[in-house]
């Protein structure tokens, strides 16, 4: 079995088209979703029973089977905050279910994360969209930028943080990585403000993007629950990843549990399974006016895909640990 830590992970994504082929595996995943051939449980929350619903402490867990890529995978991960992140894939043999690889999940998550967001940036927003407005700066938020310039022309970024250090340290990563304008914005209106592609990737459960502030064929695209505000949903076609666990996660995701509640939004009104719209069989934007909203929740073939994904990059390049793992029983049979 081989054992891959963060290290290993940062090597294994190295090279230009690392961004590009993590969007093109989560594409794959989806197809294999919309085609009924991928399975996959909600995640599921403990929580630490002296700290109830507080994220900080619990275990979550999230399975999931892509076969047809020859993968499954269980993504275990706490909300612990200190220098060991506490969050790892398990990755597995689809032939055999035999345990190949536990791989540090800190970095690669921020991959796995932004990666539908990239598939969604090529099938919901216009062609030609040259500019990227964004509300936060941490790993999602990079990672984001890197999978939608994947697959867009953008030649401009404007972003907001309310920490001004958050900011310079994001622009100056982002000009030498993507070698693309990178603006710091005064506030999130103005981060936002006439881009084709608007994204919120914050830690979320604090409003941070307002209805009003959507414009005409703008593609609006939620990293975390509780980011926007009722009317930004209700003035877009809302395409879902996973409509199950965004409409029926545990904690709620806000704003679509206030929603839900109050009528004014039912899960029929979801335009589509974003899978299948990658996979042809219901469509996705169809004028260049249409205003349209993405939102993907974490699912546990997300995991395997991209967990299968670096994990052949990392062979590939004679990357990790090997590690005893049930070797010594077979020795004694």
């Amino acid at each position: 079995m081989l054992f891959l830590t963060e290290k290993d992970v940062k090597s294994a994504l190295e090279g230009q088209n690392a961004a590009l082929e993590s969007v093109q595996t989560i594409e794959e995943v989806l197809k294999q979703q919309s085609a009924g051939s991928t399975f996959h449980l909600k995640r599921y929350t403990m929580t630490h029973p002296k700290h109830p619903g507080h994220l900080w402490h619990n275990i979550r867990i999230l399975p999931g089977m892509v076969p047809d890529l020859g993968a499954a995978a269980v993504r275990v991960y706490s909300g612990h905050r200190g220098t060991n992140r506490s969050e790892v894939i398990c990755l597995f043999d689809w032939s055999d279910m035999g345990m190949v690889a536990i791989i540090s999940d800190y970095r690669l998550h921020a991959i796995r994360t932004a990666a539908p967001y990239g598939v969604a940036a090529k099938y919901l927003s216009r062609p030609e969209a040259s500019t990227l407005g964004i509300i936060g700066t941490g790993r999602y938020a990079r990672g984001m930028a890197h999978a939608v310039c994947a697959v867009r022309p953008i030649k401009r970024i404007k972003v907001y943080s309310r920490d001004p250090n958050n900011v310079r340290r994001f622009v100056e990563a982002m000009e030498q990585s993507l070698g693309i304008e990178v603006a710091p914005a005064g506030t999130g209106r103005e981060a936002v403000r006439n881009a084709e592609i608007m994204i919120t990737a914050t830690s979320g459960n604090t409003i941070v993007f307002e209805g009003s502030w959507l414009e005409p064929g703008v593609l609006y695209m939620s990293l975390a629950p509780g980011e926007c505000d009722e009317d930004t949903v209700l003035r877009s076609r809302v395409f879902l990843s996973g409509s199950d666990q965004v409409l029926g996660d545990n904690p709620p995701r806000k704003p679509f549990n206030t929603l839900l509640s109050s009528g004014k939004f039912r899960p029929e009104d979801v335009v589509a399974e974003f899978c299948d719209v990658v996979a042809g069989k219901k469509a996705g934007r169809q004028s260049p006016d249409e205003i349209t909203f993405f939102e993907s929740p974490g699912m546990g073939i997300l995991d395997a895909g991209i967990g299968h994904w670096v994990y052949t990059r990392a062979v590939q390049n004679g990357l990790g640990t090997r590690l005893p793992f049930g070797e010594e029983e077979r020795e004694l049979a």
